[in-house]
């Protein structure tokens, strides 16, 4: 069956964390906020959506909030206006968050509701030492998993509480010029338009009239978990062997080269309450794919209505990087070959894009 996945603009959603907030059945929809700035990369986001009351026994697609004036404000009075980059999204190129500053975010809604975060300060991220991987398990049908491992260090005289997200890339190639059509009289090659190719039979069958604009592809994923510091098991700042979750192996994600970037943010402690929450639940879901049952509330009021609740978290974080090709010499065992996709690869994989990284 053919796979759809939409686009995503790629580095803005690398730094946009998926929330999944539910509420129970009788609640009404609640503002979910989604939002954060970062030192000294330019990167911030505010992303906007309703949690709805589930009336069926799998979760309804979040609303988004369209057409908020949003804005960031620090603890100089500065206030920087955020522009709607996609539906729901908001953030502003003119922004960067400086280490020490603090910052809050401002919020009206189209139905002229106004929210308002606590203040957040900046602190430092500390530095990530090393990545490793370690084989989860072996393959089965040639495909496995790889497990990711981070050696950290924090500041010292901080609190170092810390959270981690990661994103891959990796080159991916389709065939969208055997795309077929099944018909009562057998198969007819029907090649996608973007394939380059035309089927005529007089001539043939498949004939080149072009280039291909959707044979190559750069597949983006993010973790879906989120991994926070246990400072109780650090000694002397140090956070050693740090699990953050596992990459997938297979003949199609090392089909050249395997990219792998991690973040390590600063939190402040409601932060840190927060994405440790998030983790518990996430932790003690026995089912990935259901809905989540408990309601975490983040730093984030309804200005008109205090006892309204909101959902969510605004965050002030500061950020180091690092990242890795992975090797596959970290698999020990023999890959299948890649399987033929006959579709374009923008339909095909997860958050695809034609262009090609500026470090690739």
């Amino acid at each position: 069956m053919r796979k759809l996945f939409p686009v995503f603009l790629a580095f803005l959603a690398a730094c946009i964390d998926p929330l999944s907030v539910n509420v129970n059945r009788q609640s009404a929809k609640r503002l979910v906020v989604d939002g954060y700035i970062l030192n000294g990369t330019g990167l911030n986001s505010v992303k906007l959506f309703y949690s709805n009351p589930l009336t069926i026994s799998r979760p309804i697609a979040f609303e988004i909030v369209t057409g908020a004036l949003v804005e960031i404000v620090d603890d100089q009075n500065n206030r920087y206006d955020l522009f709607e980059v996609q539906p729901g999204v908001y953030s502003s190129s003119a922004l960067t968050g400086i280490l020490g500053r603090s910052y809050k975010v401002v919020i009206e809604t189209p139905d002229g509701q106004n929210y308002e975060s606590e203040p957040e300060t900046i602190e430092e991220a500390g530095v990530i030492d090393d990545v490793s991987f370690e084989v989860k398990s072996p393959p089965v049908n040639g495909n496995g998993a790889l497990s990711i491992y981070i050696n950290a260090r924090g500041v010292s005289g901080s609190d170092n509480l810390f959270r981690w997200r990661w994103t891959t890339i990796h080159k991916v190639k389709s065939h969208p010029e055997l795309h077929v059509t099944p018909t009562p009289g057998g198969d007819r090659p029907t090649p996608e338009p973007c394939s380059g190719y035309v089927y005529r039979p007089a001539m043939g069958g498949l004939v080149q009239v072009g280039d291909c604009t959707c044979c190559i592809c750069w597949s983006y994923n993010y973790n879906d978990k989120a991994f926070v510091s246990r400072n109780e098991l650090v000694k002397d700042n140090l956070f050693s062997r740090q699990f953050l979750g596992e990459i997938p192996v297979t003949a199609m994600h090392f089909y050249e080269k395997y990219y792998l970037e991690i973040q390590q943010l600063s939190l402040s402690q409601d932060s840190y309450n927060y994405w440790d929450l998030v983790q518990k639940q996430q932790q003690g879901s026995t089912n990935l794919f259901q809905p989540n049952s408990i309601k975490i509330r983040g730093n984030v009021r309804n200005v008109n209505d205090p006892n309204a609740e909101v959902l969510g978290i605004f965050s002030a974080s500061g950020a180091v990087s690092k990242s890795v090709y992975v090797n596959i010499s970290d698999w020990p065992y023999p890959l299948t070959e890649p399987d033929t996709i006959p579709f374009s690869c923008l339909d095909y994989f997860k958050n695809p894009t034609t262009n090609k990284p500026l470090f690739w």
